[in-house]
């Protein structure tokens, strides 16, 4: 079985340039799957400000007592 790799990203201060850096680096492909810890709509707002297209998938917070927590 092969495991996905996966890049964790936070785009920091939801005023700043991190939510449009975050946008525009979800306009290509990656070797790795992204994984952006933020507020969707924020994202979908930033999106259309600067005219980019931006499809989600959200993945629902799960308490954290039904988590493995695994350190690396």
């Amino acid at each position: 079985m092969v495991k996905t790799q996966r890049v964790v990203i936070t785009p920091g201060e939801p005023a700043g340039i991190g939510p449009d850096l975050v946008v525009q680096l979800a306009q290509r492909e990656w070797p790795v799957e992204l994984v952006v810890c933020a507020d969707a709509t924020l994202l979908t707002n930033r999106a259309a400000m600067l005219g980019l297209p931006l499809t989600l998938r959200l993945i629902p917070p799960t308490p954290l007592h039904n988590r493995k927590l695994r350190a690396h």
